[in-house]
């Protein structure tokens, strides 16, 4: 490997989420160990829901937790079966240059 080489940046995330009305929603990926939250900024304004954290470019597979209860994004049409037989949403952080 090419020490002199960068990795790439991490970048900042914002996902949004608008239909979803909970009390509480919390976000998990492999981007964050898959531990609700952790690393992650919480805005709710007016029940519009945004999730805010930094990441390196790549494909991740992340699932939301409402009101405890983990499921699939329902805004995010790009999905993948996981090993637990239910669905993980996909997000796609594209390298910038």
């Amino acid at each position: 490997m090419n020490p002199i080489s960068k990795k790439p940046q991490r970048q900042m995330v914002v996902l949004n989420f608008d239909e979803i009305d909970c009390n509480r929603l919390q976000l998990a990926g492999d981007f964050n160990n898959w531990v609700p939250d952790q690393d992650i900024e919480t805005r709710n304004i007016n029940g519009h829901w945004q999730k805010v954290f930094t990441a390196a470019p790549g494909v991740y597979e992340y699932r939301i937790v409402v009101d405890g209860k983990w499921q699939q994004d329902p805004t995010n049409p790009a999905e993948i079966p996981n090993e637990l037989g239910g669905i993980n949403s996909l997000l796609q952080i594209p390298v910038h240059h």
